[in-house]
């Protein structure tokens, strides 16, 4: 199973899909969380150290995972439900990690890993934000950016069992049905 959560920044998304994973989690499954930030400055530790305060009492396993899913990707298997948080750092650290931006080689090959791991796992929940509502800029690095997470959008919305758009702090499910009283 694929849930994909998207919404913009502070709608709730990364909460709301802790809660979803320990809901689909039975006693016997292990909850797994890959975080994709980077540790780049203080403001950024801080954040972090946030996120791993509030799960630290729930029995996550954290994975810090910038880019190359597939390096973990053997550590998952049929009794794990796992939250990939953020899309959207992941894609920023993979496509601006070396001067090759071509969005058509790398958006593929980060779509597929998503899919194997969709397909490997009890449950895959992943996270990531929207920000289309005032068009794509035209400046290089910007437009690759946007149109590739759009793209990588595309694919895991088409592969999700179900897709929700966070707004206000509250699910909308645009594809599927969520069985925990979420529709």
């Amino acid at each position: 199973m694929i849930v994909f959560i998207s919404g913009g920044v502070r709608s709730g998304k990364s909460s709301f899909a802790e809660r979803c994973a320990k809901m689909i989690a039975e006693p016997t499954d292990s909850l797994h969380y890959i975080a994709t930030a980077l540790r780049t400055d203080e403001e950024m530790e801080a954040r972090i150290a946030h996120h791993q305060a509030q799960r630290k009492h729930d029995g996550w396993q954290t994975w810090e995972q910038p880019y190359d899913l597939d390096c973990i990707m053997p550590m998952f298997g049929g009794c794990d439900v796992v939250l990939l948080d953020c899309l959207t750092n992941l894609w920023a650290n993979e496509l601006f990690r070396d001067d090759e931006w071509n969005v058509h080689v790398k958006v593929p090959r980060i779509a597929q890993q998503i899919k194997q791991l969709g397909e490997k796992v009890k449950a895959l929940i992943v996270v990531s934000n929207e920000l289309f509502c005032d068009g794509v800029p035209h400046e290089r690095g910007t437009y690759a950016y946007m149109h590739g997470l759009g793209l990588l959008h595309q694919h895991i919305a088409a592969w999700s069992d179900v897709a929700i758009l966070m707004k206000y702090g509250l699910p909308i499910v645009k594809k599927g049905r969520w069985p925990c009283g979420v529709e």
